[in-house]
């Protein structure tokens, strides 16, 4: 069996994202996930991080054999390992990726390096926008995390959805992401600090969880119109040092409405204050169509057919009869596997191809822009968008644009 090592720079490695990617591209590499052309390519990864003490600590306890302290230093290693192919995975904060983009792609050699972002791809569409610019004209090939649609549940939703021809959709997302100023460690810390201040991230969950935006259109389709209401239910939270208090100035809540061209109506509710109440976890998506119903999460679904639902008649209720409507889903047996390797498998392939990706960065720098048409939305008490009105690529934002975050008095929290 031939082998093909791809060196895989991973920017940010000591942050959340960045250990995620580590595990994924170790595991590739383990179970020889990645096969094209009767070669298996094994991705080598390489992290980067400004403190040497802290990856250092971190790579003997997750197995990293390759970390510097700067891009020249790491790529220069990279094209010693692969001078023909490499990929640079930047998972830098999003509040500072544009700065470390545009630096680093300047840096790098379009013809054989090969670019992958963490999502949201930046803290506002004009951000992104720059990043497109920067990757498109260099003449990059790249591609942004998308991995929620290469879960167990959700690629089986979409091949059963032709059978479901949906007509509407309630996705509801969130977990009980606690302040930490109780007596449970457990809730202290579970998210980072940058989720609550909009001086960090640029935003709070409408910007963050912007998997709503391309779930939708990976289920649904294109978005016609969309509103949004948010709200800040947490003002005060303790910071992940155990010490400090954040005064939260972003929403930890919104109730998101879309309608799509093929007449879908999705309604969704995204929070850091649910309490999950589903036996398929924190995102449970319910599809409701011609054919049946469909419910599922990341990593399970149950259908039940139009044939199969039983009858619920008014007679019979009033008297104290009693459905035992849970016995009528047929559930799916979907094995596991890490979304995350899957994603970076077809990655992979397509790099060593030499094939467009097609969840790029002009896919994820549209999804800003309906972020930004959600805050829009938002800030005028749930007013409708048209979809004339998204900023979409390779539309620029016009000179002294400044997105709309729900501040200056916007943002409306609880009292």
């Amino acid at each position: 069996m031939a082998y093909l090592e791809i060196p895989v720079i991973i920017h940010g490695i000591t942050g959340r994202m960045g250990q995620i990617a580590l595990s994924a591209l170790q595991l590739i590499a383990r179970d020889k996930m990645a096969q094209v052309g009767g070669e298996t390519i094994i991705p080598v990864p390489i992290g980067i991080s400004r403190n040497l003490d802290k990856v250092g600590k971190m790579a003997s306890e997750k197995g990293l054999q390759h970390y510097f302290a700067d891009l020249p230093e790491a790529y220069e290693f990279a094209r010693k390992i692969n001078p023909a192919t490499q990929i640079y995975h930047c998972t830098i904060s999003t509040g500072i990726r544009r700065e470390v983009a545009l630096e680093s792609l300047a840096l790098l050699d379009a013809k054989t390096t090969f670019v992958f972002m963490e999502k949201p791809l930046a803290p506002n569409y004009g951000d992104g926008y720059a990043i497109v610019d920067a990757l498109e004209k260099k003449g990059f090939m790249h591609g942004v995390v998308h991995h929620m649609l290469s879960t167990p549940g959700l690629l089986k939703a979409m091949e059963l959805m032709p059978k479901i021809k949906p007509l509407s959709v309630q996705m509801l997302f969130g977990y009980e992401v606690g302040p930490g100023l109780g007596g449970n460690k457990e809730f202290s810390g579970q998210r980072p600090d940058f989720n609550w201040l909009f001086a960090e991230a640029g935003g709070g969950i409408i910007l963050d969880m912007c998997h709503e935006g391309y779930l939708s259109q990976a289920l649904f389709g294109v978005t016609e119109r969309l509103g949004a209401v948010a709200r800040l239910i947490v003002p005060k939270r303790l910071s992940t040092d155990g010490k400090t208090i954040i005064n939260c100035d972003v929403e930890d809540y919104a109730t998101l409405r879309r309608e799509h061209t093929s007449g879908v109506v999705n309604t969704s509710v995204w929070s850091w204050y649910r309490r999950v109440n589903s036996e398929f976890g924190p995102l449970e998506i319910t599809v409701d169509g011609d054919g049946g119903s469909m419910v599922f999460g990341l990593y399970g679904l149950k259908v039940q057919w139009k044939e199969t639902a039983p009858a619920n008649r008014w007679e019979k209720s009033v008297v104290g009869g009693k459905i035992e409507w849970r016995d009528h889903w047929q559930y799916f047996d979907l094995p596991y596997h890490d979304p995350f390797a899957r994603e970076l498998v077809e990655f992979l392939h397509c790099v060593v191809k030499r094939e467009k990706y097609q969840r790029n960065a002009i896919q994820a720098v549209n999804i800003l822009g309906q972020v930004e048409a959600l805050y829009t939305s938002a800030a005028n008490n749930g007013a409708t968008i048209e979809s004339k009105n998204f900023y979409t690529w390779p539309k620029p934002v016009p000179a002294g644009w400044v997105p709309e975050r729900l501040q200056n008095g916007k943002l409306k929290a609880r009292e």
